[in-house]
C-alpha cells in the first residue's frame, strides 16, 4: 500500500514539473513573439521601411523547441542587444534632429532681424518721400513735434534729422535740434543726446532753445555719472543766458544744490 501511494506521489510530481516547464517554454515563446513584434516596428521606424527582417546573429537566429530553454534565453538575449542598438541609433537621430532644428531657429532669428531692418529702411525711405512733398518748413517741423508729442520718440526721431537735413537754414532749425536730443534722452539714450544738446547750445546759441539744451546737458551728465561736468553746466545757466526763464534758471540752480556743486 505504501509503495503504491509513493509511486502516485512521484508519478504526479513528474506531471507537475513537466506541466510547469512546458507553461514556462509556453511563456517565454511568447515573450519572444512579443520582442519580436517590437523590434520589427522599432526597425521600420528608424530605416522608414515597411518590412525589415529581424538582425540577429546566426547563430542565436533558431527556431524554439519546445523544452529548450537555454535556446529560448539565447534568442532573448541577442534580440534585446538588438533593441539596445536600435534604440541607441534612434537617440542619434533625434539628437541630430534637434540640432537641425536650433540651426533653423537660429537662421529664422536671423532672418526676421534682417527683415525688420529693411522694413524701417523702407518706412525711412517712405518718410523721406511723404516729407520732400511738403510746402514749408513749419509744416515739417510740425509734423515732427506732433510725433514727438504723441510718445513715439523713435519716429519723431527720423522726422527731426530729416528736417535737419532738408531745411538747414530754417528759423526753426534750433528747436528741431532740442527736440532731437530729447528724443535721445527720453529713451535713456544719453550718450548720443549730449552731443546734440551740446551742439544745441554752441551752434544755435541764439535760439530760445540755447538755455533748455544747457539745461539739458546738465541733466544729461548726471545721468552719465559726470557731475563736474553736470555742475559746470548747471552754474553757467545764469550767466550765459541772464534773460532765461527764471523756470530754468530755478531748475539750475536745484540740481547744483542737490550734487552739492562748489
Amino acid at each position: 500500500m505504501k509503495k503504491i501511494i509513493l509511486s502516485c506521489f512521484m508519478f504526479s510530481s513528474f506531471i507537475s514539473f513537466s506541466a510547469m516547464a512546458e507553461l514556462k517554454v509556453d511563456l517565454l515563446n511568447e515573450k519572444v513573439t512579443r520582442i519580436e513584434n517590437d523590434l520589427s516596428a522599432l526597425q521600420r521606424k528608424v530605416y522608414q521601411t515597411k518590412e525589415v527582417p529581424i538582425l540577429l546573429p546566426a547563430e542565436n537566429n533558431l527556431p524554439v523547441v519546445d523544452g529548450n530553454l537555454e535556446d529560448l534565453y539565447s534568442r532573448i538575449s541577442a534580440q534585446d542587444q538588438v533593441v539596445k542598438d536600435l534604440t541607441a541609433k534612434m537617440e542619434q537621430i533625434e539628437f541630430n534632429q534637434k540640432q537641425l532644428e536650433e540651426r533653423l531657429n537660429t537662421m529664422n532669428a536671423d532672418l526676421d532681424v534682417r527683415f525688420n531692418m529693411l522694413v524701417n529702411e523702407n518706412k525711412g525711405s517712405s518718410l523721406t518721400a511723404s516729407n520732400s512733398t511738403k510746402k514749408n518748413d513749419k509744416e515739417a517741423y510740425d509734423e515732427a513735434y506732433n510725433i514727438m508729442k504723441k510718445g513715439d520718440y523713435k519716429k519723431a526721431e527720423e522726422a527731426f534729422t530729416l528736417f535737419m537735413k532738408e531745411y538747414p537754414n530754417s528759423s526753426l532749425i534750433g528747436n528741431a535740434n532740442y527736440w532731437l536730443g530729447e528724443t535721445y534722452y527720453a529713451r535713456g539714450l544719453f550718450e548720443q543726446a549730449v552731443g546734440i544738446f551740446a551742439d544745441g547750445f554752441t551752434k544755435y546759441k541764439k535760439n530760445s532753445k540755447a538755455a533748455d539744451n544747457l539745461l539739458k546737458l546738465g541733466l544729461t551728465m548726471n545721468k552719465l555719472n559726470k557731475k563736474q561736468e553736470a555742475c559746470t553746466a548747471f552754474k553757467s545757466l545764469a550767466t550765459e543766458f541772464p534773460k532765461a526763464d527764471n523756470r530754468l534758471k530755478d531748475r539750475a540752480k536745484a540740481e547744483a544744490k542737490k550734487l552739492q556743486c562748489k
